[in-house]
């Protein structure tokens, strides 16, 4: 029974002078070996000798701490027996807060862990999330700035009127300031559009941490994300009314009934050259499987503007996870955690079923991140074969190999 009673083991390291709040579950103490013995692989071969392991320091080594108090054993002067200061009696309530500081934590493709009820700060998990208030005010003003550029580029609204309402700005157009889409003209992604999503991916946390590599990339996949996310919210805002995909650019597609894509019997009679025809065909089955895939299934989840900040960046975040290296995913990951962190919260204080809402929001970035993938390559053979007379910054982007 020694070995299978529980409380007597507790007990017995209560009275060693174990610290509950110190105490990692299984997980975190597989994952910190982990990572010290990739570090002393990738480190020089003779650091390993014994005699360096010896003379290093506890400072050294950012994963080691003290898990037992060190005590100093006092001697009587009148015996040579040691005095040993008398653990308190073991209460129900040590043993829950014993219990839930074993709680193991989920590294799963979307978050690591969400901070528990208790109090207690476990030292492998860092410092304590940030506010959630202060993350969406973050995201928001990124949104809302965004939006405010976008107007002042491709409307004519007066400047007043932008100045006046650019901290609330949720959509920069109305069904007003809406344009026809012109397949003969659309040169994908102009100089214009990389200056207002440069301010926009530069405000992110931690991107001036990034090396340069790493913010190529993360800018690079924001250009793709935000073409998606954007015309998404913006259709479901503006063009569900009249079934209308709106673009970024403020020119709207319209989906009902569905243009044919090119690839019809006879679809050549309908245009004036082949150039056009050609162009058509490239450029229209993008669009359709953009709304068919994306549009429609993120209109009818019916998202607030607070939840299309924070997912565009979690999916932001997301993307990136796969594409750096371990100390970028780092990153990534403490970024993606507080974000669904802040999700979770504003979802459960709008009311009941907020764990679906938040499952919900998360399901929605699969389809969102295939949309993304196919509108890269697509972009890829349209520049490629010189479909489109792209700007150069364009072939830029698309060529950037990391």
């Amino acid at each position: 029974m020694r070995l299978v009673c529980r409380e007597c083991r507790l007990r017995k390291c209560y009275s060693a002078g174990m610290k509950s709040e110190l105490v990692r579950s299984r997980k975190e103490n597989f994952a910190c070996t982990r990572r010290k013995n990739s570090r002393n692989t990738n480190s020089d071969p003779h650091s390993n000798s014994p005699s360096t392991r010896q003379s290093m320091s506890p400072d050294d080594d950012d994963w080691s701490f003290q898990m037992f108090d060190e005590k100093p054993i006092e001697a009587s002067s009148s015996s040579s027996s040691t005095t040993v200061t008398q653990q308190p009696p073991l209460t129900n309530q040590m043993m829950v807060t014993e219990e839930s500081s074993r709680t193991s934590s989920f590294d799963g493709g979307y978050c690591s862990s969400l901070p528990s009820s208790s109090s207690t700060i476990h030292p492998s998990t860092g410092p304590s999330l940030p506010d959630h208030q202060a993350i969406l005010q973050n995201y928001h003003s990124m949104e809302t700035g965004l939006c405010s550029r976008r107007r002042i580029m491709y409307t004519s609204t007066d400047m007043d009127f932008i100045l006046d309402s650019h901290s609330t700005l949720q959509c920069p157009y109305t069904v007003s300031d809406l344009r026809p889409h012109d397949f003969r003209s659309f040169r994908g992604m102009l100089r214009h559009d990389f200056v207002i999503l440069f301010d926009y991916a530069t405000r992110f946390p931690e991107f001036n941490t990034f090396t340069s590599h790493e913010k190529n990339m993360f800018y690079r996949l924001i250009l793709a994300v935000d073409f998606i996310l954007s015309s998404a919210y913006y259709s479901a805002k503006l063009g569900q009314a009249h079934r209308q995909m709106i673009m970024t650019n403020g020119e709207f597609l319209c989906m009902d009934p569905l243009p044919m894509s090119g690839n019809e019997p006879n679809a050549r009679q309908y245009f004036a050259s082949d150039e056009d025809f050609s162009k058509y065909k490239a450029l229209m089955p993008m669009h359709i499987a953009i709304w068919e895939e994306s549009v429609l299934p993120f209109a009818r989840m019916n998202v607030s503007f607070e939840e299309f900040c924070l997912l565009k960046a979690l999916t932001v975040w997301h993307c990136t996870y796969y594409k750096f290296t371990e100390t970028g995913r780092e990153k990534c990951r403490r970024q993606r955690n507080i974000i669904i962190d802040c999700l979770s919260k504003m979802c459960h204080s709008q009311g009941e079923n907020g764990e679906r809402r938040v499952g919900e929001l998360l399901m929605s970035m699969n389809y969102i991140m295939e949309s993304t993938q196919k509108l890269t390559s697509s972009y890829v053979m349209l520049t490629f074969f010189d479909v489109l007379n792209c700007d150069s910054m364009l072939h830029e982007m698309l060529n950037f190999k990391y």
